[in-house]
């Protein structure tokens, strides 16, 4: 084996990993619930509390799922005494959201 053929092998694997990394943020990012949270956090960061109320979740639901976009690092939060303020982390998110609602929309 050459030179060439390791870099294209590790390549591959890295690819592959990267596709799987892919693959489950579409899988994350396929929950209504979560979308609502995402738009919900879209503008202005909010505690568990109000985005509970405001995307019609039980407090508990909208924890869980915040916890499950945390993991995968789709949001951020900064704690203010016993509170959490969610946020989204970076723009990449907005930009695959609007793609995703302005293709669903054509």
């Amino acid at each position: 084996m050459n030179q060439y053929s390791s870099i294209a092998k590790i390549a591959a694997i890295t690819m592959k990993e990267e596709i799987k990394e892919t693959a489950n943020k579409f899988k994350v990012l396929g929950n209504q619930s979560r979308i609502r949270i995402l738009l919900e956090i879209a503008d202005e960061e909010k505690c568990v509390h109000e985005i509970s109320e405001e995307t019609d979740q039980s407090f508990s639901n909208a924890s869980h799922h915040l916890k499950t976009l945390r993991d995968n690092r789709l949001v951020d939060y900064r704690k203010e005494g016993r509170h959490k303020y969610y946020r989204i982390k970076d723009d990449h998110v907005l930009k695959i959201l609007q793609e995703c609602i302005d293709h669903a929309g054509e």
